[in-house]
């Protein structure tokens, strides 16, 4: 086609696209702009994030006071309602939703990087590499950190927030809506501590960034959503799972930091000699259940990790069936399950066990479906690896039993029970005394502590006649094996915790 009636039938399809979108636009009684050359302006499509333009496809172009023109292909949309509002009521104005035509929309979004400098996104934003690449001794301490939130604009609270609390080494961030504001707390060492309260119109701001990024819906506020997103730390990637609930004064908002630091090896974590070499010996077997067990937050999944690293090898096939995949391994065939849809444990555990694996790893045992599959395939030629909820691991077998498990399959299955805990250590710093490194408390740091559990020919009987967890108990102590408490006690006659603190954790 000669180039000259290219660019007459070029003409004639803009023309008829534009036609078309009015044409749309009175149908759904709204007003119709053309935004192709359109002479944009940093204040006014700043507005509205680019993250969240790009998403919504939705672009600000004019303003009128304290109201705000903004262009869709379909501002009818049910979700951009809320989006506007929730972001409206961040800036203070009111959207005008008109209609324009894609090739419009694409033009406006093009400004962007043109008209604003790159956003500083959670990939990979400048604020955020910075602070955590030098660890900003500001950022490490209490007072330090209290500062800089306050100091930095809503653009980079959420850098600053994450990179403080990396900086801090929590575990968890949490942003909990209050009556008059909205509190700041890191949970360090299994504690949580307060670091600083933020105004709500500056909560709404970071809401939508944290939210956006991490895809979970700006326009559902009335019920939970979970989501995962990544940041750029000192040129490593960090991961953070986010998870917001609603509450009384508005969403409060959870995020798991993931760091490769929480990606231990069974020799850093802490376990006695005795309880290691059980431990190595179990999963030296071809086939049998091994179980870690204690109550959210006591670092069983961290030590299901360190397992997986020892027997990750090329001449294994491993999959694991877990809620969330907290960290991804080359090697491993990793399997997200989605209970909403029907695919739980149970359903995932069936799937895998048809793909001929030697290993699997299954992230909690939570029912007798699970439970019961889970010890076939222990005594069918597979290693199983997964967690339980218990308080101590004689307790398990009862609890197993509790869920419905046979008898006369647990008595063969179970290679090795071990029970934990996380106790906080006193700080090298201070040795205790309370320091800005340990934020005056005295400790910095946890260490594991735990006890294994053997099945013998007594306790097999036990699971025969389905004994109480009182006769597993006493059967446990009477092997002279050490418990919870007494490892605990033996780290803090050697100086590494405190009594006080062991006996608070374990009781």
């Amino acid at each position: 086609m000669p180039q000259d009636l290219r660019s007459v039938v070029q003409r004639y399809d803009r023309a008829q696209e534009e036609e078309q979108t009015a044409t749309f636009a009175a149908q759904k009684g709204l007003n119709y702009v053309n935004l192709v050359n359109y002479p944009f302006t940093a204040d006014i499509l700043g507005l509205i994030p680019e993250a969240t333009a790009r998403q919504y496809q939705i672009a600000a172009f004019m303003r009128l006071g304290n109201v705000v023109r903004v262009a869709s292909t379909d501002p009818t949309r049910p979700e951009l309602a809320a989006v506007m509002n929730e972001v409206g009521q961040t800036n203070n104005v009111t959207f005008e939703p008109l209609v324009c035509s894609l090739t419009s929309l694409e033009y406006a979004l093009s400004r962007y990087p043109v008209l604003l400098k790159p956003a500083p996104t959670v990939a990979a934003s400048t604020q955020a590499e910075t602070a955590a690449r030098t660890f900003d001794e500001r950022l490490a301490t209490l007072q330090g950190l209290k500062a800089a939130i306050e100091q930095v604009s809503t653009t980079e609270l959420l850098d600053t927030i994450v990179a403080g609390g990396l900086a801090m080494n929590a575990s968890d961030v949490h942003l909990e809506p209050m009556l008059n504001g909205v509190e700041i707390r890191f949970r360090i060492d299994g504690k949580l501590l307060p670091i600083v309260e933020i105004p709500e119109k500056n909560y709404k701001y970071l809401l939508a960034r944290i939210k956006t990024a991490a895809k979970i819906k700006l326009d559902v506020t009335a019920a939970a959503g979970d989501g995962r997103m990544s940041m750029t730390i000192g040129g490593a990637p960090l991961d953070i799972r986010v998870n917001a609930i609603p509450s009384a004064y508005g969403q409060t908002i959870e995020m798991r930091l993931l760091t490769a630091t929480s990606f231990m090896t069974l020799d850093q974590l802490g376990f006695n000699e005795e309880i290691k070499a059980a431990i190595l010996q179990a999963i030296q077997k071809p086939q049998g259940l091994l179980l870690f067990t204690g109550p959210t937050g006591s670092g069983k999944t961290t030590s299901l990790y360190a397992v997986l690293q020892l027997l990750n090898t090329s001449e294994r096939k491993i999959i694991t069936i877990e809620d969330p995949i907290e960290y991804k391994i080359a090697g491993l065939e990793q399997v997200q399950v989605e209970p909403a849809s029907g695919f739980d444990f149970a359903q995932a555990l069936r799937a895998v066990l048809r793909q001929d694996p030697n290993i699997i790893m299954v992230g909690e045992i939570r029912d007798k479906e699970t439970a019961e599959i889970a010890v076939d395939a222990a005594l069918t030629g597979h290693l199983v690896l997964s967690t339980l909820h218990t308080n101590s691991a004689a307790a398990s077998f009862s609890r197993l039993l509790q869920m419905g498990v046979p008898k006369y399959l647990l008595a063969d299955a179970i290679a090795l029970i071990v029970a934990q805990r996380l106790v906080r250590k006193l700080c090298d710093s201070c040795a205790g005394k309370g320091c800005e490194l340990c934020h005056q408390t005295g400790f910095r740091g946890r260490v594991l502590i735990a006890e294994d559990y053997l099945p013998d020919a007594k306790t097999i009987e036990l699971i025969r006649r389905e004994a109480t967890v009182s006769e597993f108990e006493t059967q446990f102590r009477d092997s002279g094996n050490q418990t919870l408490l007494q490892d605990g006690l033996n780290k803090a006659a050697s100086g590494i915790t405190t009594e006080t603190e062991v006996r608070s954790v374990v009781g």
